[in-house]
């Protein structure tokens, strides 16, 4: 029996040996690494904002003389072709009033510079008179040609469409009098859009002019268009509380006036390191890291900036060539072997 109690001590004595070797072994952790990278960052900006009419393209149609609407043949939003007839108007009553008593004036002048002229001959008038009257004549007939020249503007009457487009404003209707260089009439080159993006006052610092903007369309969220920043407005819209920024169009974008769409604004590129968002952790209000320093878990701080996608920039805190923890990193410990997947 001696001999069997012996062997019962020798045995629990090696099982404690082995449980005591197992509990001093060093910790472990399955984890996956990522090497630091140098990548290309980009800072955008998103607004939004509405396709409308460039105004700096649009045709505003006027006429010379005072005239009056006989008939309105086009409704705003209607796409027109080039010497499509727009409108009709003729010469306001007031306008023919002024061309008949131009021509009384110049009958009138051409009588008194014949007699003026016939006393002269018989000495009867001075060569002053004769002057004065032929001054006369040569004003009354400059006034009727102008006259006549304004009411030739309206073209008799038929106003056409001097472009291809499409009319954006028709501020009157039949029977309207329209005072001289009033406009009755806008037309816009249909390619002519610019979208007003509304940026945030604080962030009007950083956009310029020629900046490049990726457009996408909230419908439909595969279509996009490139374009560039044209012009940078310095106020602010009292409704929205945004200031704007004006993107011209591409020609061949599909997006009617008064459609909504996205802009992403470059502000800035940076070539700086980077690693994955997952290997960024944060502790009272600090990031940092866990770096594979020879299969050690090593915990490093770190300060992070600009994040794309799934990469953050890191400004301070690891080198091109260092590998950290992007997977597994949650129960690390600073010290803690790594065992990295896909390797015994």
């Amino acid at each position: 029996m001696n001999w069997q109690r012996a062997l019962q001590l020798t045995a629990l004595t090696a099982l404690v040996g082995l449980a005591s070797l197992a509990g001093n072994a060093a910790p472990s952790a399955l984890v996956q690494i990522s090497p630091v990278q140098s990548r290309l960052f980009t800072h955008t900006l998103r607004a939004y904002g509405t396709v409308a009419f460039a105004s700096q393209a649009a045709h505003l149609l006027s006429a010379r003389c005072e005239s009056v609407v006989q008939q309105v043949l086009v409704v705003p939003g209607e796409k027109v072709r080039k010497g499509q007839l727009l409108l009709r108007l003729s010469a306001s009553p007031a306008e023919q009033l002024q061309v008949e008593q131009a021509k009384i004036d110049l009958r009138f002048a051409q009588n008194e510079w014949q007699r003026q002229s016939d006393l002269r001959q018989r000495q009867l008038a001075t060569n002053a008179q004769v002057q004065s009257a032929a001054q006369n004549l040569a004003k009354a007939k400059a006034l009727l040609q102008s006259l006549e020249q304004r009411q030739q503007s309206l073209q008799g009457g038929a106003i056409r469409a001097p472009i291809a487009g499409v009319i954006t404003a028709v501020p009157v209707q039949a029977g309207n009098t329209v005072a001289a260089g009033q406009s009755f009439l806008t037309i816009n080159p249909a390619s002519a859009r610019v979208v007003a993006l509304g940026v945030e006052p604080q962030d009007l610092a950083e956009v310029h002019p020629g900046a490049k903007v990726v457009l996408r369309s909230l419908e439909d969220r595969g279509r996009s268009w490139s374009a560039k920043v044209q012009q940078v407005l310095a106020q602010v819209d009292p409704n929205t509380r945004l200031a704007g920024v004006i993107v011209p169009l591409p020609a061949d974008a599909q997006a009617l006036p008064g459609t909504l769409l996205s802009g992403e604004i470059t502000l800035a590129q940076q070539q700086s390191l980077a690693i994955p968002d997952s290997a960024v952790l944060r502790e009272h209000g600090r990031s940092y890291c866990f770096v594979d320093a020879h299969g050690i878990a090593q915990k490093r701080w770190i300060e992070t900036g600009w994040q794309e996608g799934k990469w953050i920039e890191v400004r301070h805190g690891l080198h091109a060539g260092e590998a950290v923890v992007s997977l597994g990193n949650y129960e690390l410990q600073e010290g803690m072997s790594l065992r990295l997947e896909g390797k015994s």
